[in-house]
């Protein structure tokens, strides 16, 4: 365990970002540096003249396999750009009803909504900024307002909105001019954790990280750090094998030996290197003896 100061400058910032498909959403994800796109929609002509690093998102296990590249390789990538989880969503409903059967029912949409919080969730972990874009949707709440939030169904669109710092909708007006609206809206489902994103129109990713990185009063430092369950366990281990690896080098006779190596409560592993230690011993005994 870790107890720390936090600074904003190394925070990764987590945003979902709803609007309709038309309105250049893969051309935001790309002011972003050294991204990585997760395409699931096939969506990047518009941004084809930049080289930008993808992979295709056919099946859930696709975005699994990413989520464990990003948590467990060295890479140079700083921001993921998921495109869209709108059509991922429509990927894993696909993937329940082939392997069902039959029509979603209710038991299925339940799953659905597990699958994509858990791995937005898992996601969410990584230490990397994620761009989630998903497509608009219209829908009335339980005052009968008609709100547009992302195309998910409901409470999967409210929890993914939990994990995230930023929400934010694309608004486009008659000239044109858009706008990232993330204030709170009665008709939309918008966030800022930050506080300092507002209704963006400069639509430029690493904009977002200098705001952010404003809020910095100084540099993150360890204040206490404690071993981990498993680091605890594992130096109880070694211990132990200290102990039991000085009793059965110190044995005078056969019968000692016997003894201490009936006492070892130790895992396989560390066993396998005292068995090693017992037969070495054993073999000077005897010599001994002769």
């Amino acid at each position: 365990m870790e107890i720390k100061t936090f600074s904003p400058k190394s925070h990764k910032i987590k945003a979902l970002i709803y609007w309709p498909s038309w309105s250049w959403k893969t051309t935001f994800g790309w002011t972003a540096k050294n991204v990585l796109f997760a395409s699931a929609e096939n969506g990047l002509l518009s941004v084809a003249d930049k080289n930008v690093a993808y992979t295709e998102i056919k099946k859930l296990d696709d975005l699994l396999e990413l989520r464990d590249f990003l948590k467990k390789w060295d890479h140079e990538f700083e921001t993921l750009v998921i495109d869209s989880i709108t059509e991922i969503s429509d990927i894993i409903k696909k993937e329940i009803e082939q392997r069902t059967g039959r029509m979603m029912q209710i038991q299925d949409w339940g799953e659905l909504s597990n699958k994509i919080e858990g791995i937005i969730k898992d996601i969410k972990e990584i230490d990397i900024n994620v761009i989630v874009i998903a497509q608009e949707l219209y829908v009335q709440d339980d005052n009968k307002i008609q709100k547009i939030v992302p195309s998910l169904n409901w409470k999967s669109s409210t929890k993914i909105a939990y994990y995230m710092d930023i929400v934010g909708y694309m608004y486009v007006d008659k000239s044109g001019k858009r706008t990232i609206i993330t204030e709170n809206s009665e008709k939309l489902l918008t966030k800022d954790r930050t506080w300092k994103i507002g209704n963006d129109t400069t639509l430029d990713f690493e904009h977002w990280k200098e705001l952010v990185n404003s809020l910095a009063t100084g540099e993150e430092k360890v204040l206490y750090k404690t071993l981990s369950l498993e680091e605890a366990r594992e130096l109880e281990q070694q211990k132990l094998f200290e102990k039991h690896k000085k009793e059965l080098e110190s044995a005078k006779t056969m019968e000692e030996l016997k003894n201490a190596f009936k006492s070892i409560k130790i895992k396989w592993d560390k066993l396998k290197e005292l068995s090693k230690i017992k037969d070495e011993m054993k073999k000077k005994l005897e010599e001994a003896s002769k």
